[in-house]
């Protein structure tokens, strides 16, 4: 076929074979409708109208599913184009048959007819046509996970595509080669730049716009984008758009965007809307024999079913698709893979067999010129945490759980967008659980602090080193990592190709070399200063149902771990508040506070101070339980506060930066600075904290707004009091409505208060900085800030900040006040529920 693109280069016969294709005879069956009229255009040498007859129908052929034929009269038409000397038909009939062949797993026809598409000398006239083959030349590697040659290929597309921005069709061009770029970039991990490429290709379609087809594609690839980041909602909208885009103009494309929201409604949480959708598709798919189609469905279907936890039917329908993927080398065949191995993983099945499916998955997503991390990282994390079998030793299965941790961190490193980083962190953070119990199991409880520590507050962390000034909004402000060490990139494939070729051996190694653990803790002698006893909680589920590891380091002394497993109606309870969802203020027995605080604090060195001689504990909660009033845990009958002086923080190193900025400041609030307020007049405690406020030593300042704080020289205490909206980065506290995005750029004192629902709760997702109101405190430069852990009761709550401002005009330390305040309320009215009297919290330096 090398020589279709001029006459001077055709091989003897290859002409007359073509030719012969042109003929009515050769072209059409003799039973179609329309041969006779073909026939007649072809006898009176009508080839314009004869090359249009042959469009036509190609176009019905494909619609109707009978692609051998829409390729044959593809031929036809072209040839016949050659007699009329129109070589721009004649290259869309190459155009189209490179993309047909594509499509219907012809690899090697579709390079060879773009091939000759670049054969054409590049012009004006013909740069649509170059940027179009080196496109589908970049299609074609993506399917093979030759990444490298992938984006080559892109990049020779953009080229033409950026020296002939004004060409006939070149804008659409434009915009698919930068979709197609990312696309690839996508499956590389590279999900910032991939991102960045689409909302260019969105641009530039909107600002030359281009036509449906190509727009739908860019919304296409943007919902698969939104999936890999967790953002199932915003994913299927774009599927929604894609498919009104492609309805009534491209059929294959509305039907595989149909196939891709099942995706988006699995995730949703709508798994029978997803099952619907592919019971349908399988149907179509079944009846017209496209295998490659239907193959997709399976997977698709096994995911659903899978998150149904139905491992028969899981396990019934990759069957059904081990025809279609077994021996291929596809993406989707990888998938298939892991897919097997997953199902057996949770089915308890042979561990061996499911070992042999990860080894391919490791195998070729470790190929030179197309590593895929995050693929290796998953088939390495589903390795570790496969049934025991022979061939896994224990050495190489934890080099497998550590070079899936090693993965996961390179992966984060490489994400410095917050929205992009955040909403990816589902796989992340099943490998980090992943790691944490294994290193819990093995006895490394320092270790294993270092796991749970990596990752915890980058952000905040970051904003706290740049003196806590927050570049525009907090929640939208990039990470600054340093660049990633390829090396350590390089371990990781080292371990995947290890692990593969022992499988495939059968001979695993007694010991292997693992790589070096991400993170850092800080000194010991950082951790002294931090509280008599320092708690970092971790949470995690496996098929025993939750389980908490636990590091605790007394002072002066080593970290320890304790593992605990849930009760059932424990776990009920976890299901609901790692999901967001409080406790109720009252209701509660003290059965469960019991039970969450033998789960959550179970080191006896957490309770064994006295009312009279508490001890300082601070708390590093797991991400998704800062809803949870730490002090009214119980053990043995007694309230945490009772015993300790508890304090919050979102990660050791945060803390290490609070008390190394408070170090270098000065002293916290003092008596002499005077106290700014800004109060809601409209709650039932107003009137008790405002009286409290007015006996601050130092003076008190009432302001409207909080702007007016900035007025004030030298405040000792900033007081906030109001009703707060919801949890996370966007509470509005008060009838102000302050923000933590207000608060962040303020130059605020020691201590802030901030009394009113939320204002210290995070939004209770994994794999997010614990932004809340208190948080853009912390970054305004309070040392502590005392704040509202859900929904508080507001009159009890004022007589605990009443008291608080009282004792710490008298000079009593922040956290000592608080305890003092929450067990004398408590005291005083016994009626009163845990979020009422222990619903403020101190979080910080203390």
């Amino acid at each position: 076929m090398v020589g279709v693109g001029g006459d001077a280069v055709d091989l003897p016969g290859r002409t007359d074979l073509l030719d012969h294709l042109a003929d009515p005879v050769a072209a059409l069956p003799s039973d179609h409708p329309h041969r006779p009229e073909a026939v007649r255009l072809h006898t009176q040498r009508s080839w314009r109208l004869l090359a249009d007859l042959y469009q036509q129908q190609s176009e019905v052929a494909w619609r109707e599913h009978q692609p051998a034929l829409a390729l044959r009269l593809l031929l036809a038409e072209g040839r016949v184009a050659l007699r009329t000397g129109d070589r721009q038909r004649f290259a869309e009939t190459l155009l189209i048959l490179g993309q047909r062949h594509r499509l219907t797993g012809g690899p090697v026809a579709a390079e060879v007819w773009n091939r000759v598409l670049l054969r054409e000398p590049l012009g004006v006239e013909t740069a649509r046509f170059h940027a179009h083959a080196w496109r589908e030349l970049a299609a074609l590697r993506e399917v093979t996970r030759r990444y490298d040659e992938g984006l080559s290929c892109c990049e020779r597309a953009l080229a033409v595509c950026r020296r002939y921005p004004d060409a006939p069709g070149v804008a659409g061009r434009h915009v698919r080669a930068l979709v197609q770029t990312a696309t690839i970039r996508r499956l590389r991990g590279e999900l910032v730049t991939a991102r960045d490429l689409l909302r260019e290709a969105r641009e530039l379609a909107e600002a030359r716009d281009v036509d449906a087809f190509t727009r739908g594609l860019v919304a296409l690839r943007e919902g698969g984008l939104e999936i890999v980041l967790g953002r199932p909602e915003v994913a299927l909208t774009a599927y929604r758009r894609a498919a009104t885009a492609f309805e009534r103009v491209s059929e294959n494309n509305f039907v595989y965007t149909r196939l891709r929201e099942v995706a988006a409604l699995r995730d949703l949480g709508r798994p029978d809307g997803a099952l619907r959708i592919t019971d349908d598709l399988a149907d179509r798919f079944r009846a017209r024999g496209d295998a490659y189609r239907l193959g997709q469905v399976l997977l698709e279907r096994a995911e659903v079913l899978q998150s149904l936890g139905d491992t028969a039917a899981v396990a019934a329908t990759l069957e059904e698709a081990r025809s279609y993927y077994e021996g291929v080398d596809t993406l989707e065949a990888l998938r298939w893979h892991r897919h097997v191995a997953r199902a057996l993983i949770a089915s308890g099945g042979d561990g061996a067999t499911a070992a042999g499916h990860l080894a391919v998955v490791l195998d070729r997503a470790g190929r030179p010129g197309g590593r895929d991390l995050n693929r290796t990282m998953l088939a390495l994390h589903d390795l570790h945490r496969i049934p025991e079998t022979d061939v896994l030793s224990p050495s190489l299965r934890q080099a497998a759980g550590r070079g899936a941790l090693l993965a996961a961190d390179l992966q984060r490193d490489s994400l410095p967008e917050p929205d992009v980083r955040w909403a990816n962190h589902a796989h992340r953070e099943e490998v980090y659980q992943a790691a944490v119990l294994a290193h819990t199991v093995l006895g490394d409880p320092e270790s294993t602090a270092r796991v749970a520590e990596t990752g915890r507050a980058d952000l905040l962390n970051q904003l706290l080193v740049r003196s806590g000034r927050a570049v525009g909004t907090i929640a939208e402000s990039r990470i600054d990592t340093p660049p990633a060490d390829p090396g350590l990139a390089d371990e990781v494939f080292a371990i995947a190709r290890l692990a593969a070729g022992s499988i495939r051996s059968g001979r695993a190694p007694d010991r292997v070399t693992l790589p070096p653990l991400p993170g850092r803790l800080p000194s010991p002698a950082a951790l002294d200063t931090m509280a008599d006893v320092v708690v970092v909680v971790n949470l995690g589920r496996g098929p025993d149902g939750w389980w908490s590891s636990v590091l605790t380091r007394p002072r002066h002394d080593a970290w320890r771990a304790a593992l605990r497993t849930a009760s059932t109606e424990l776990a009920a309870r976890l299901d609901s508040l790692v999901a967001g969802v409080q406790l109720p203020p009252r209701g509660v027995s003290r059965a469960v506070w019991a039970e969450l605080g033998a789960f959550l604090l179970p080191d006896p060195a957490v309770w064994a101070g006295t009312p009279e001689r508490p001890r300082s504990v601070a708390i590093t909660p797991d991400p998704r339980l800062w809803h949870l009033p730490h002090a009214a845990l119980i053990r043995d009958g007694t309230y945490l506060c009772d015993v300790a002086e508890v304090s919050l923080t979102p990660s050791l190193r945060t803390l290490e930066l609070l008390l190394a900025r408070s170090a270098s400041t000065g002293p916290g609030p003092t008596p002499g600075g005077p106290a700014v307020s800004l109060l809601d007049r409209g709650l039932g405690g107003h009137r008790v904290e405002r009286a409290a406020l007015d006996d601050w030593p130092g003076d008190h300042r009432a302001v409207a707004r909080l702007p007016q704080v900035d007025e004030v020289v030298d405040p000792a205490l900033l007081y906030v009091s109001g009703h707060g909206d919801r949890a996370g980065a966007d509470t509005l506290l008060g009838p102000d409505g302050v923000t933590m995005d207000a608060l962040a750029p303020r130059r605020l004192p020691p201590l802030v208060v901030l009394n009113g629902c939320w204002s210290g709760t995070a939004s209770s997702r994994y794999g997010y900085d614990p932004l809340s109101l208190a948080v853009g405190a912390l970054l305004g430069g309070a040392d502590t800030v005392v704040a509202g852990i859900g929904r508080i009761g507001s009159v009890a709550s004022a007589h605990v900040g009443a008291s608080l401002v009282r004792q710490v005009g008298r000079g009593v330390p922040v956290i000592t006040a608080l305890r003092h305040a929450q067990r004398e309320i408590r005291t005083e009215h016994p009626d009163l529920g845990p979020f009422e009297w222990a619903g403020l919290c101190g979080v910080g330096a203390g």
